[in-house]
């Protein structure tokens, strides 16, 4: 059994960790909020601006366009984007990314083609290097309060992407609730009109005062965009779309960063309460711990007292 003393300085101890957990909590749960509002208020122009999107592709399917962002090179490279945070201590949010990133890489290679991954975040770029598998790139720094200029050098480079690689994916978390969050793989290019309605469909939060706004937005979009339209494009589709797809692309991807930092910081929050609940019940556990070692001597104190009084009397 372990002496008092050690019993205190463990209860010491889990205060002090007590202190620091609650107090994680509440800076991660400042910064949820923050990242919560920023994706979505961003959310109305993202679901908007890939209706818009939706539109073009429809119209370039008809014009058999040749534009890289909807032509599939003749290759059988794909590429992985995998958005995860550079800290930890978010409980299971970063193992979840990186496990689906790790199934859809096996359904990949099973067909016979080649994968590389792209790692956005610090923790995917080390897993990828401890399994050996050495990202093609690696972007750190995109957490907290990220805006478009901070991820302008990732954007360029998806535009270089898509010129080399089958395809393009993103993995990353879907913010759908402060205790639900949904780990999802994205098809960014070729654009297609099914990755582009299953997108859209993922921007509706399921609660929050911005679900039922966004629910009916969607909705009337969808109904727009389902509308046949003849498109005449002046100068040329060519320049029109050199203009707008990178636009819209970076939208989508913005975006997808957004909802990921908002669940980090939901998945740390719940973590540290977690924490703080777990660390009272230890000091509960150690006080009693303390309480009846205090007791045990007092009682062997009060034995001897009354063995020596009875030695004296004899």
């Amino acid at each position: 059994m372990a002496t008092l003393r050690t019993i205190r300085l463990r209860i010491r101890g889990t205060k002090n960790i007590k202190q620091i957990t609650r107090a994680m909590e509440a800076v991660s749960a400042v910064k949820m909020r923050k990242s919560q509002s920023v994706a979505l208020a961003a959310r109305p122009y993202a679901t908007a601006a890939l209706n818009i999107l939706k539109s073009v592709a429809q119209g370039a399917a008809r014009m058999d366009t040749t534009h890289p962002f909807f032509k599939t090179p003749q290759n059988d490279e794909i590429l992985l984007l995998v958005v995860t945070s550079d800290k930890g201590l978010a409980g299971s949010f970063n193992t979840n990314v990186l496990k689906r990133a790790m199934e859809f890489m096996k359904e990949i290679e099973e067909q016979g083609k080649k994968i590389r991954v792209v790692a956005i975040g610090k923790r995917a770029a080390e897993f990828f290097q401890k399994r050996k598998r050495q990202p093609e790139q690696s972007f750190r720094g995109l957490g907290d309060s990220v805006n478009l200029a901070d991820v302008s050098g990732l954007f360029q480079k998806v535009g270089e992407w898509a010129k080399r690689y089958e395809a393009v994916h993103i993995c990353y978390t879907n913010f759908l609730s402060v205790m639900r969050q949904e780990v999802v793989v994205r098809k960014l290019l070729p654009f297609s009109e099914e990755g582009l309605e299953e997108m859209v469909k993922g921007i509706v939060p399921e609660k929050g005062k911005f679900a039922d706004n966004d629910a009916n937005s969607a909705k009337e979009t969808a109904n727009t965009t389902n509308k046949a339209r003849e498109y005449l494009f002046e100068p040329s589709s060519k320049e029109i779309f050199d203009a707008m797809l990178p636009a819209l692309l970076n939208i989508q991807i913005y975006h997808a960063i957004l909802e990921a930092n908002a669940s980090e910081h939901s998945s740390r929050m719940v973590a540290m309460r977690s924490a703080t609940n777990n660390a009272g019940e230890l000091i509960k556990h150690y006080t009693m711990s303390q309480n009846k070692a205090r007791q045990a001597m007092i009682n062997k104190e009060l034995a001897e007292i009354t063995g020596g009084s009875e030695a004296l009397a004899s």
